[in-house]
């Protein structure tokens, strides 16, 4: 019988690499605790109610929001924020003008700086108070449900214009929510 010769290494399990795996093991739970403190500390789930923002949310699904999102940096426009109107009542809705935009709804659809909305929207019922045009200061935003003909939004007189202090964070990421996949926002 002859002999097949071999040219590889057999792997020993030795101290050195036990030392390597306990550091990688270690370097994992590290980040992965420090990334708990993080979320815990600058994050909070909330719950999307109603309808307003089906397309990207549905009724009952849980949200993951970032608070310090706007510590720095102000919202956007396309951001999903999260915000209080109204006293008590907690919101969430896309922001679709910022500060200095010249807003307006004709016949059914946005006009943000006389340009109209790009997007999969259908034409709005009801233009409430942005049937005239408004021009936003500092600080203020426009905000509206993606499925804007069943939205309590910034056309509302009991939402209307969002100021900056109102928003408590972005929307950044939804959780999985009756057969719905996890995806950021």
């Amino acid at each position: 019988m002859i002999k097949e010769l071999s040219f590889r290494k057999k792997k020993r399990l030795t101290s050195q690499l036990i030392r390597r795996i306990e550091t990688y093991l270690i370097g994992c739970l590290i980040a992965a605790l420090f990334g708990f403190v993080l979320t815990v500390a600058f994050g909070y789930t909330a719950t999307n109610v109603g309808v307003s923002m089906e397309g990207s949310l549905v009724h009952g699904q849980q949200v993951l929001v970032n608070r310090a999102a706007y510590l720095l940096f102000s919202p956007s426009r396309d951001d999903v924020v999260i915000f209080k109107a109204g006293g008590t009542h907690t919101y969430i809705k896309r922001v679709v003008a910022v500060p200095g935009d010249t807003v307006q709804i004709v016949n059914g659809y946005l006009y943000v700086n006389g340009e109209q909305e790009q997007g999969d929207y259908e034409k709005m019922s009801d233009a409430g108070i942005l049937e005239i045009q408004v021009t936003l200061g500092e600080n203020e935003y426009i905000v509206l449900g993606d499925n804007r003909n069943n939205s309590e939004d910034s056309r509302s007189g009991s939402v209307g214009i969002v100021e900056k202090s109102q928003i408590s964070g972005k929307v950044w990421l939804a959780l999985p929510y009756g057969g719905s996949k996890m995806k950021p926002l």
